[in-house]
């Protein structure tokens, strides 16, 4: 069903109003926010969510130690007055 702006359009122009810049500027708009309400309303559903079971990241940094691998110590090199 047509909206009453876009009847109003249809309206003004079967009526010979050759403007309808007014009509059409007010129809845009509301349809603009119309759309960004609605994204609005994906993008806070989408933020909320409880995230899914899924698998972990497991990957590992190059860097990073191997868990099999012992790390080292730092040696105390302070001298302790011992000779």
């Amino acid at each position: 069903m047509p909206s009453d702006t876009s009847l109003e359009i249809v309206n003004a122009l079967f009526a010979g109003q050759k403007d309808l810049s007014d009509y059409v500027d007010q129809q845009m708009k509301t349809l603009a926010m119309d759309k960004i309400g609605d994204m609005k309303k994906d993008v806070g559903a989408k933020m909320f969510a409880v995230p899914e079971d899924g698998p972990e990241n497991t990957e590992q940094p190059e860097d990073a130690i191997p868990p099999d691998q012992p790390t080292e110590e730092p040696t105390d090199e302070t001298d302790n007055g011992e000779d």
